[in-house]
């Protein structure tokens, strides 16, 4: 048989080229420069600091092969803080930028359950063939959906939040506009970059954490599987 080309994501790998670096070069690449006697402009400093999460994105689709709605999301809003600052753009847009993304995907959210199958009840955790067809065996193919729906009122809360936590935070720090100064305006975005782990992940992640909860919770009564019996089986 042949390999599986699909390969699970490094999450420091994927917090390093999405967070860390993009927030270091943003906030000192200007300083590190003049330290190495290298003249750099303020829009080569934010295409180098946003070039990380795009590399990684192109790294990662074809590492996994394939892509999600997620990713291509992430990859968009990338390009957008990056045209933002590129254009000029009044930093009121980062904030408007910012608090779209979330909540576009709460609001796909209440239309889909799509994204409730991509974040949580997903076959790199779950073995969900096995799980839908015991759920229907035992007539319980109403509670599994039921469970499902709940765990993606959840989710939609935690992306309503985020939103607004995006926005306020944007509005908080980045107020230079990037046509009066670019370099003030690239290390807040970097501030916000850095900030947005504990401010507005963590937050959210309470909510991850209560979906997850309701999730293995409902499947187990539905499909009358244990734990164990729940969780994907390595091959």
């Amino acid at each position: 048989m042949p390999k599986s080309s699909e390969k699970k994501e490094n999450t420091f790998i994927s917090l390093l080229m999405n967070i860390v670096v993009p927030a270091v070069l943003l906030t000192k690449g200007a300083k590190l420069a003049e330290r190495f006697d290298v003249s750099v402009t303020p829009a080569l400093v934010l295409v180098a600091a946003l070039s990380f999460p795009l590399v990684y994105f192109f790294w990662d689709l074809w590492c996994q092969r394939k892509t999600n709605w997620i990713s291509v999301i992430g990859f968009a809003g990338t390009l957008l803080t990056g045209g933002i600052g590129l254009f000029q753009l009044s930093p009121l847009w980062v904030a408007v930028k910012e608090a779209a993304i979330p909540l576009f995907i709460g609001a796909v959210m209440i239309f889909s359950r799509k994204p409730i199958r991509t974040f949580l009840f997903n076959d790199s955790v779950f073995d969900v063939p096995a799980i839908e067809s015991a759920a229907t065996r035992r007539g319980n193919a109403a509670l599994l959906d039921e469970t499902l729906k709940r765990c993606a009122r959840v989710l939609t809360a935690s992306f309503f939040l985020s939103a607004l936590l995006n926005f306020v935070l944007a509005s908080f720090i980045v107020r230079t506009d990037p046509a009066v100064d670019s370099m003030a305006f690239n290390e807040e975005i970097g501030k916000m970059l850095a900030l947005s782990w504990p401010v507005i992940v963590l937050p959210c992640t309470v909510f991850i954490l209560v979906a997850l909860w309701i999730l293995v919770r409902g499947l187990g009564r539905a499909s009358g599987l244990s734990f164990e019996e729940l969780l994907r089986k390595k091959m």
